[in-house]
């Protein structure tokens, strides 16, 4: 099976954190977002956003417009979905997948316990 996202930080269904955005909407950071879907009105060249419906019912800072156009941007507080970058985002993970203990198991049986560099 393909993953279509591979190499993204998140996920639709995931829960993320903002730990990046633009200047006037810098009040975002730290606030939890529930990732929605793929969002595919900005050009591919500006890499992958998603539309993330924030959790908290306060409105908060989005920038209307379309990055890298241009154009100008309007500034508004609302709790809709909005656009947001991959990189600006940390998922939470809520459980971890089979895969991921897999790999760690794996890991586990390579390490070797570097017994000569301790100190006594």
């Amino acid at each position: 099976m393909v993953d279509l996202y591979r190499g993204l930080r998140c996920r639709p269904g995931d829960l993320a954190v903002i730990v990046q955005d633009e200047a006037p909407c810098r009040a975002n950071i730290g606030q939890i977002v529930r990732v929605l879907c793929e969002y595919t009105e900005f050009p591919e060249s500006l890499g992958c956003y998603w539309l993330v419906q924030p959790l908290s019912t306060q409105p908060s800072p989005v920038l209307l417009g379309t990055p890298g156009s241009g154009g100008d941007f309007k500034l508004i507080h609302d709790n809709a979905p909005r656009a947001h970058y991959d990189g600006w985002l940390r998922p939470l993970m809520e459980t971890p997948e089979r895969e991921e203990f897999l790999e760690a198991e794996d890991l586990h049986s390579e390490w070797q316990d570097p017994s000569h560099l301790r100190v006594t």
